[in-house]
């Protein structure tokens, strides 16, 4: 079983699930509870998917590392964006991020299959980094 591809599956999921959380937020708004369960279990399934993938196959071992560091990094953004709220959660967010850098950076030196996943995390992370660092400059601010 090739994991970084049904890893990569679950992780491309949250598009179009996405697009249609858009649709339940603006209509259906009760029941915008089944896109977070099902974010969830997408996560879940991603995070499972890649870590059993680790032990199991060892030629794509560090893209799957590099796969579960943004799945944690992206985890810890969806929690600040939901439910955890809260300053501190910025600098939660900012020591995931730096890990996931370094995890990265090393999973791109060592891996020789899918090349171009640690590449692709690190650069939707430095964007998800830059809307933190916003976000975090403009916490507490009067814009009226």
């Amino acid at each position: 079983m090739n994991y970084v591809k049904v890893s990569g599956y679950l992780l491309l999921a949250i598009l179009p699930l996405s697009l249609i959380s858009y649709y339940f937020s603006v209509h259906h708004e009760s029941v915008f509870f089944l896109y977070e369960w099902l974010f969830f279990a997408l996560l879940l399934g991603a995070l499972t998917f890649s870590i059993i993938g680790v032990f199991k196959n060892r030629e794509q071992r560090w893209s799957l590392y590099s796969m579960v560091a943004f799945i944690v990094q992206f985890s810890v953004l969806s929690l600040f964006l939901g439910p955890l709220t809260f300053y501190q959660m910025f600098y939660f967010y900012y020591i995931t991020a730096t890990i996931g850098a370094f995890v990265y950076i090393w999973s791109f030196r060592k891996t020789k299959n899918y090349r171009f996943l640690p590449i692709v995390f690190f650069i939707i992370s430095a964007m998800l980094t830059l809307y933190i660092v916003i976000l975090n400059n403009l916490w507490g601010k009067d814009l009226s």
